[in-house]
């Protein structure tokens, strides 16, 4: 019996091949848990708002692999009827104010003018594609990096000036130390809607995540992820980081297609010898790679 499959994952079962169907399990998806609906919701909020002169953003933060870049590709994937564009910018570690202007500009999809190579000619034409394609939405990726090093002043004055000059809203996703930045800038505090990604707690939450995977993949037989043993488990393993829990789910619902159990079990689960992401290099580790 497969009813405790969604639609499509019943279509998978039924149509793909094992090679394909393990694809489907590991390929990336939608979480859309509470926190994550929250945050997209702000992110469509901002892009289809009226005209403002006002700078007005969203800020998304939450640990390393948590899902906040998967807010951002969701969003950017949805349609719409704002004909102005988004663009998505992943921010370098250190920039310098040259390298964040022309990672500015190659986020416009745009190459960078060979005869303007100085900063100033770099911000010339940044401005100058702002002017003529006037962008709805920027979304700035690891953001906590441009409150760092040579380029911060630059940074900071364009999230300053974008929204006045260009009614163009800025999303910030980034760690606790973009939360930080933030709490600590009367300015932008006030310009920027906080929508955390918070690390999971053992709760109902996690298990109607649990059971939204259960839905999910393609598996002939019911994985009892709520029993206490393996739910647990599981989160003992992921550290309560979305993205190892879904990591480690499909993981053990590849072994479970492979070995023809089609289940997942505390027995499978334990057998991948999964290790939590504090555990992955310890200090014996990082020690014999020195």
């Amino acid at each position: 019996m497969t009813d405790h499959l969604s639609d499509e994952a019943r279509r998978q079962l039924e149509t793909l091949g094992t090679a394909e169907r393990c694809a489907a399990i590991e390929a990336n998806r939608w979480i859309g848990y509470p926190a994550a609906v929250r945050a997209l919701d702000a992110l469509t909020q901002v892009r289809e708002r009226p005209k403002s002169t006002r700078t007005t953003g969203v800020v998304v933060c939450g640990p390393f692999r948590n899902g906040k870049t998967m807010v951002a590709d969701k969003f950017l994937s949805m349609e719409t009827v704002q004909v102005r564009a988004s663009h998505y910018y992943q921010l370098p570690t250190d920039a310098s104010r040259q390298e964040f202007l022309t990672g500015m500009i190659r986020a416009m999809g745009r190459v960078p003018d060979p005869t303007q190579r100085t900063i100033e000619g770099r911000r010339h034409q940044l401005e100058a594609l702002l002017d003529e394609y006037e962008p709805r939405v920027f979304i700035f990726d690891d953001a906590h990096h441009g409150f760092r090093g040579s380029a911060a002043k630059e940074f900071h004055t364009l999230l300053r000036v974008m929204g006045h000059r260009w009614d163009m809203s800025p999303v910030l996703i980034g760690d606790r130390s973009l939360a930080e930045a933030i709490h600590n800038d009367g300015e932008l505090r006030t310009r920027l809607t906080n929508r955390s990604l918070p690390r999971w707690q053992y709760d109902a939450d996690y298990a109607r995540l649990l059971n939204s995977l259960v839905r999910a993949l393609p598996l002939r037989q019911k994985s009892e992820l709520t029993d206490e043993a393996l739910a647990k488990r599981i989160f003992q393993v992921s550290e309560g980081l979305i993205g190892d829990i879904v990591q480690n789910i499909a993981a053990a619902a590849v072994a479970a297609v492979r070995v023809g159990e089609e289940q997942i079990t505390l027995a499978l689960f334990d057998s991948l010898k999964l290790e939590p992401p504090s555990k992955r290099f310890s200090p014996d580790e990082l020690r014999g790679l020195s």
